[in-house]
């Protein structure tokens, strides 16, 4: 067996469908092995960024590892952000990297990286494959430390001379699966006993939720609790937003926004499968001092390596933790939230339905300009709940989480890095991995002009159902805003000139259109959904950004 057809194997165990890559002359023998093979199908990008963020959506969409391939160098080094969006929002994903060959190594060859440094800062694990005779091992390795614990992405260095080598050694391929802690007794009745004491009870839900399909469980352990649930930054899809339990998302906005109320008046936090990033701990003051904390997650780093040190730390299966909570609460001395609590938390979810439902027959902007409060309205009329959206860095992204409900778990893909570019790669890998439901990617001029070479593997691959909205203001609107609060009056560096991205489109193959009034959008958006082929629809928005949660027009 050769060294390529060892790594081919391990993929295709693994029953993983599609590998992204951009072409290198460093690894032709494993490119070669998926000669002729469907699946594993080896996709081409056009830019190691897309193929990384393909890599890292089909991931989250699938509940299977993301496999990306790519060159040395520039190669490597294109493909960072999707490393680090892999890293901080635990998706597991195994990225083979071609090498300059073993006897030219250290001398600063062509294009030659030490991709192990490299990479160890945004990698779980980095290692360079200098003998045939262990590609066995350290693939199924590679695999096992992707899924394990806190996901993550890992890096194999793969040298040419090894990449196009054999081995004698026929080791037996194992689709393993990776264990999960089960909760202790003792960590149980120790989490029943401060739900007990606990007054105003708050849930706090993540990318653990999601890891292991536990969407169903949260709802029940949430409804047994009475207690509100919030969902962590950009794991919006973890609980049904249409529960009137449903608090919201956090996020950037979420610190000074009032919606946030319930969780900062809560007496105990419960937080499930979540990382306390920045946005998800309203800017790390939640929880406060004065807020017990419960925190569960299968990894430990997780749970005891947050900024905030918890009452408890549970490291084990979320769902199977809260099945057991429920099984012991319903034999407690717990009681059901009092009237009054009841009635309080009927109020919250009157006034989070009230504040971020879009309202219809916006007829644009006292300017003359697009009112995206209509579009978004036209949006959530227009499609179901089974579409995959995908989401790039921007204000037209806030408006999204203020308005969009996502009511079905792994539809919503989005980097909680806050990289830009990544909407219309995710939307490719949305689309193969759910081929049952569109995919929208919702992206600013800025970030789509970033991958949008990307639209031609959307053609090539015939991803009808494919849309991309870009909200197209002719700058870079988020930081526009930021600077016009900061240092009114001097806008410097922010500005772009115009692109007519329908044209592009259509010269790349796919569809476009070109919508500047409110009136035309929903035509035009059931047109490019039923186009039979990718589309684009380039909305031209005025250069005045507005606060997404200011309710001013």
């Amino acid at each position: 067996m050769t060294v390529a057809e060892a790594i081919f194997k391990a993929i295709k165990i693994r029953e993983i469908d599609f590998v992204f890559c951009v072409p290198g002359e460093s690894y032709l023998a494993t490119m070669d092995s998926f000669y002729g093979s469907a699946k594993p199908l080896l996709v081409s990008a056009r830019h190691e960024e897309g193929a990384g963020i393909m890599a890292e959506a089909y991931a989250k969409a699938s509940s299977k590892t993301g496999v990306c391939m790519v060159t040395r160098g520039p190669g490597l080094t294109h493909l960072s952000i999707a490393l680090h969006t892999a890293k901080q929002d635990s998706t597991p994903l195994v990225v083979f990297v071609g090498q300059v060959p073993t006897k030219v190594r250290q001398r600063e060859a062509f294009q030659e990286l030490d991709i192990v440094e490299f990479t160890r800062p945004v990698a779980k694990w980095a290692v360079e494959l200098n003998r045939a005779d262990r590609v066995a091992e350290i693939v199924d390795k590679a695999f096992h430390i992707a899924n394990s614990g806190r996901p993550g992405p890992v890096v194999i260095s793969l040298p040419e001379d090894i990449d196009r080598s054999s081995t004698a050694q026929h080791s037996v391929w194992r689709s393993s699966t990776v264990g999960i802690p089960s909760p202790s007794t003792k960590g149980v009745a120790k989490a029943v006993s401060m739900i007990e004491d606990a007054e105003r009870p708050c849930i706090v839900a993540g990318e653990g939720v999601l890891r292991v399909d536990a969407t169903d469980k949260l709802i029940r352990f949430a409804e047994c609790l009475g207690a509100p649930v919030f969902t962590a930054w950009r794991r919006f899809d973890a609980f049904p937003n249409n529960h009137p339990l449903y608090m919201g998302g956090l996020n950037l906005s979420s610190v000074s926004n009032d919606l946030s109320e319930p969780l900062k008046t809560a007496d105990l936090i419960i937080a499930i499968g979540a990382r306390l990033d920045e946005f998800t701990t309203l800017s790390y003051s939640s929880p406060s001092t004065a807020q017990k904390l419960i925190h569960i997650d299968q990894s430990p780093e997780e749970t005891g390596g947050s900024w905030i040190g918890a009452d408890l730390a549970l490291v084990a299966d979320v769902g199977e933790a809260m099945d057991k909570f429920e099984e012991a609460l319903k034999n407690s001395k717990h009681v059901k939230p009092s009237k009054e609590r009841q009635n309080q938390i009927a109020d919250w979810s009157e006034y989070f339905t009230k504040r971020t439902t879009p309202r219809g027959n916006r007829i644009g902007l006292k300017d003359g300009t697009i009112d995206l409060e209509g579009i978004y309205h036209d949006i959530l009329n227009i499609l179901t709940d089974d579409a995959s959206i995908t989401c790039d860095a921007g204000d037209f992204g806030s408006w999204l989480i203020r308005y969009y409900k996502w009511n079905k778990p792994r539809t919503f893909f989005g980097p909680t890095t806050g990289a830009m570019g990544y909407a219309l790669p995710a939307a490719i890998a949305a689309r193969l991995a759910r081929p049952q439901a569109p995919a929208l990617a919702f992206a600013g001029d800025g970030g789509f002009a970033m991958t949008m070479s990307e639209l031609e593997t959307a053609v090539r691959l015939k991803l009808a159902g494919l849309v991309v909205l870009v909200f197209n203001n002719n700058n870079f609107g988020t930081i526009r805003r930021h600077q016009n609060r900061e240092f009114p009056g001097r806008a410097v560096g922010t500005g772009l000139g115009k692109i007519d991205f329908s044209a592009i489109a259509k010269a790349m193959g796919a569809e476009g259109f070109r919508v500047s009034k409110n009136g035309e959008f929903a035509k035009t958006f059931k047109a490019a959904l039923n186009a039979g082929r990718p589309a684009v629809i380039d909305i031209t928005l005025g250069e005045n950004n507005r606060d997404p949660w200011a309710d001013n027009n």
